[in-house]
C-alpha cells in the first residue's frame, strides 16, 4: 500500500515538475526562490524589511502572469517540419533537420521548442514487474522507494530524452533549418508526437505554450558490431519450388524452356501465344533451384532479470544478419515470440533492412516453450546449409536442438549470450562461442 502511494506520488510530481520548467524560464526560477525565501524571512515586517522584496517580487510576477496570459491567448503563426530518417542505431546519436516558417507578420524572437515524444508514464503493473538493470548497484532505500526504477521506465517508454533548445531570430515569411539530435535509448518504434513552443512575456519571467501536434515515426535498429566470420556452409541445398516457394510465397519456378504439351501438365503453365503461333498446345517447363539457405535462431526465452543479456544477444543475431547480408544466400531468421516466426531474406526476396527491422521490435517470450523453436528449426533443417544459433544458456534442451542439427550433417555455429563460462563440451568439435554482454563487441571478434 504504501509503495502504491508512493508511486502515485511519483507520477503527480512529474507533472508538477514539468509544468514548472515549461511555465518558467531559467530567469523565472530563479527569482521564484528568491521570492519565496523573502516572504519567509519577511514574515515579521517589524523586525526586517524583505518583505519589501517579496512585495515588488510579487506584483512583477503578476504583471508577468497577466502578460503570459494575453501572450497565450494570441496565436503564434510559426509552422515546423521535421526531416526524419528512417533508420536510427541504439546508442549513437540521430541527428534530424527541423524546417520553421514563420507565417506571420513580425519578427519572433526569443522562441524556444521542445520536440516532444509519444509515450505516457508506466503505470502501476509495468512498475512492479519491471527489473531495472542497475537496482543492484543501489542503496536499499532507492530499490524499496522505486523512484530510480520509475524514472528508467519513463525513459525506456519514451526510447529518448529530448532538452529543449533555443531558436533563432524568425523573419516574417521566411524559411529557417535547424539541425537537432536525440539518443535513442532502446531499439523499436521511436514515435514523435509534436513540439511545444515557448514564448516568453517582455520581463522573460514567464512564457506562454503553444503545441503544435506532428506524429512521426523513426525506427531504431539494434546495435550491430563487426563479427568474425562462422563456419562455411554445407554445399547448396535443394529448395523445392525455388526462390519464392521457399519463401512461401507462391509456387513460381525458375523458367528453363517450352516444350509440347504432356498429359497431366497444369493449364495454368500454358504458353498461350506459343500455342496460337504453333496450332498445338506448348507449355512452360521449369526447374527448380538449388542455392545457399543459412538459419539464423534467436533464444528469446528471457527470464525478467536477464534484460540485458537479451538485449545483447538481439544486437549478436543484428550483427550476424548484416554481415551474412552481403553475400548471395537466403537467410531465415527464426525465433518464438506468442507463436514461432520465420523471416526471410537475401537473393531478392527482401532488403536484409527488413529482418533488422524485425530483430528492432522482437520482444522476450514468457509463456512459450523451447521446444516450440526447437520444432521450428528441424522441420525445415533438410532446406538449410547451416545454422548460427545465439543462445541465452547451455541447458538440457538447447544442447539438444545443436545436437539434432549436428546429428543431420550440418555446420552449427552456436554463440551463447551470457556472462557465466559455459561448461565443458561434450563435443570438442562443436563451433561454441562465449560472448559477454558487458565485453560484446570485443568477444564477437574471436580471431
Amino acid at each position: 500500500m504504501l509503495r502504491y502511494l508512493l508511486f502515485l506520488n511519483f507520477t503527480q510530481a512529474h507533472r508538477i515538475s514539468a509544468w514548472f520548467r515549461a511555465r518558467f524560464s531559467p530567469l523565472g526560477h530563479f527569482l521564484l526562490a528568491i521570492l519565496l525565501g523573502a516572504g519567509v524571512f519577511g514574515f515579521n515586517t517589524r523586525a526586517a524589511a524583505t518583505y519589501q522584496l517579496f512585495t515588488w517580487l510579487l506584483a512583477l510576477f503578476g504583471l508577468a502572469w497577466l502578460w503570459s496570459e494575453l501572450g497565450r491567448r494570441a496565436p503564434l503563426s510559426v509552422a515546423v517540419e521535421r526531416l526524419l530518417p528512417r533508420y536510427a542505431t541504439v546508442g549513437e546519436t540521430l541527428r534530424y533537420s527541423l524546417v520553421l516558417r514563420n507565417d506571420g507578420k513580425r519578427v519572433q524572437r526569443g522562441l524556444s521548442l521542445l520536440d516532444q515524444l509519444a509515450g505516457g508514464s508506466p503505470d502501476w503493473e509495468e512498475f512492479i514487474g519491471a527489473v531495472d538493470p542497475q537496482d543492484a548497484q543501489r542503496n536499499g532505500f532507492d530499490r524499496y522507494v522505486g523512484f530510480p526504477r520509475w524514472q528508467w521506465l519513463l525513459r525506456s517508454k519514451r526510447g529518448a530524452s529530448l532538452e529543449e533548445r533555443p531558436l533563432p531570430a524568425l523573419p516574417p515569411g521566411q524559411r529557417v533549418a535547424i539541425e537537432a539530435e536525440l539518443l535513442p535509448l532502446r531499439r523499436g518504434r521511436l514515435q514523435f508526437a509534436g513540439f511545444c513552443l515557448y514564448r516568453p512575456e517582455p520581463f522573460g519571467l514567464l512564457r506562454s505554450r503553444h503545441a503544435l501536434s506532428l506524429p512521426q515515426a523513426c525506427c531504431v535498429l539494434p546495435r550491430c558490431h563487426a563479427v568474425s566470420p562462422l563456419p562455411p556452409a554445407h554445399g547448396r541445398a535443394y529448395q523445392r519450388g525455388g526462390v519464392a516457394l521457399a519463401n512461401a510465397a507462391g509456387e513460381s519456378e525458375e523458367f528453363m524452356s517450352l516444350r509440347e504439351y504432356r498429359r497431366g501438365d497444369a493449364l495454368r503453365n500454358v504458353h498461350w501465344r506459343s500455342s496460337a503461333k504453333f496450332g498445338r498446345w506448348v507449355v512452360k517447363e521449369f526447374r527448380d533451384e538449388y542455392f545457399v539457405r543459412r538459419a539464423l535462431v534467436l533464444d528469446t526465452f528471457c527470464p525478467p532479470g536477464r534484460t540485458e543479456d537479451f538485449e545483447a544477444a538481439v544486437s549478436v543475431a543484428a550483427s550476424l544478419a548484416a554481415a551474412d547480408g552481403r553475400g548471395d544466400a537466403l537467410l531465415d531468421l527464426m525465433f518464438v515470440e506468442r507463436q514461432a516466426h520465420c523471416f526471410t531474406a537475401g537473393r531478392g526476396v527482401a532488403q536484409i533492412s527488413a529482418l533488422l527491422e524485425v530483430l528492432a521490435g522482437v520482444q522476450p517470450s514468457r509463456r512459450a516453450e523451447f521446444a516450440q523453436l526447437s520444432q521450428n528449426v528441424l522441420r525445415r533443417a533438410a532446406a538449410l546449409s547451416s545454422v548460427a544459433c545465439v543462445l541465452l544458456d547451455w541447458d538440457r534442451p538447447r544442447r539438444e536442438l545443436v545436437d539434432a542439427l549436428v546429428g543431420l550433417g550440418m555446420p552449427v555455429a552456436v554463440l551463447l549470450v551470457r556472462e557465466a563460462e559455459p561448461p565443458p563440451l561434450a563435443n570438442p568439435a562443436l563451433f561454441l562461442r562465449h560472448v559477454r554482454p558487458s565485453r560484446l563487441a570485443a568477444d564477437l571478434l574471436w580471431r
